[in-house]
């Protein structure tokens, strides 16, 4: 895998919008984290534009502002600020090639699952994490600047007090990490940067899915072989997605037919309890204890 340099205070972050449009609000939000940080924030040309209602700008001006933030000499960091949708629309013209000969970090959850699976079929590293203008808890923001900032395991990651994790089958599992949005994973079957998941540490997460069709999304990956051989599975939030106790019991149908350790409920989704997972990187699953632990350094 092709790790990135780590952010150091005074690196220029490109904050980008590859999906929907962001609200002066997210965008304010964006600026004072990066503030703490110690980074200096450049906002992208199109982070403000509008398109269909639904995007941020068309296609043309969010490749433009992507692609410079991914090529740029003075830029250090890309770090998406929200999600939606909008990121699959860019990937066929994408150059993702200028990121193996000079690697930088790239931040994003949700939609911006698309971008992780382009990188790792690449295998350039890139970090599933809180947007620039998302709620954010201390824990998360601290998560983040562990992986990010030091170059080294990070070890085991911090739990919150509440909720707990569930373990849905037990045992532990060592592999790289790969996952995101549920969705989207489902939606990058068939394409250049489908998941495969053999031998690794499947993470994911949804929000506002009903429990048929979180069932439906994950079928997809079924009987696309995407999660032949995987190690084990590490089921985030499902926010806004239905009976709770529905879900829980999809999940454990779920991890059951795939036979392995799996554990749910863990810090990882739409809440502001957010991991920044580094796809790509080992990690061990321990479902019994419901801890997850980086075992190699996510950043150079």
């Amino acid at each position: 895998m092709i790790r990135p340099p780590r952010l150091r205070e005074g690196d220029r972050v490109a904050l980008v919008a590859p999906a929907g449009p962001v609200t002066e609000e997210r965008i304010g939000v964006a600026l004072d984290r990066c503030a703490r940080l110690g980074l200096v924030p450049v906002l992208g040309a199109a982070a403000r534009n509008t398109h269909n209602g639904y995007l941020a700008g068309s296609d043309d001006e969010r490749l433009e502002d992507l692609q410079r933030a991914l090529t740029s000499p003075d830029i250090d960091a890309v770090w998406a600020l929200r999600g939606g949708y909008g990121t699959m629309r860019l990937l066929e013209r994408l150059d993702l090639a200028p990121l193996a000969e000079r690697p930088r970090v790239y931040i994003g959850f949700s939609d911006n699952t698309a971008i992780h699976l382009a990188l790792l079929a690449r295998r350039l590293v890139s970090f599933h994490a809180p947007h620039a203008g998302a709620d954010a808890t201390p824990l998360a923001e601290q998560c983040l600047r562990t992986v990010l900032f030091e170059p080294r395991a990070a070890g085991l990651l911090p739990l919150p007090d509440s909720p707990s994790p569930v373990t849905l089958r037990e045992g532990a599992a060592d592999g790289p990490l790969i996952g995101g949005n549920l969705a989207l994973l489902a939606g990058m079957c068939g394409t250049r940067g489908a998941p495969v998941a053999r031998d690794a540490i499947l993470f994911v997460e949804d929000v506002g899915e009903p429990t048929y069709r979180i069932d439906r999304l994950w079928m997809q990956l079924v009987l696309a072989g995407a999660l032949d051989g995987v190690a084990g599975i590490a089921f985030g939030r499902f926010t806004d997605c239905g009976d709770a106790t529905e879900v829980r019991a999809l999940l454990k149908s779920l991890a059951d037919d795939a036979g392995v350790p799996a554990v749910a409920d863990l810090p990882i989704g739409h809440e502001p309890d957010n991991w920044t997972l580094p796809l790509g990187v080992r990690a061990r699953l321990d479902a019994t204890h419901g801890t997850l632990e980086l075992l190699e350094p996510a950043v150079t």
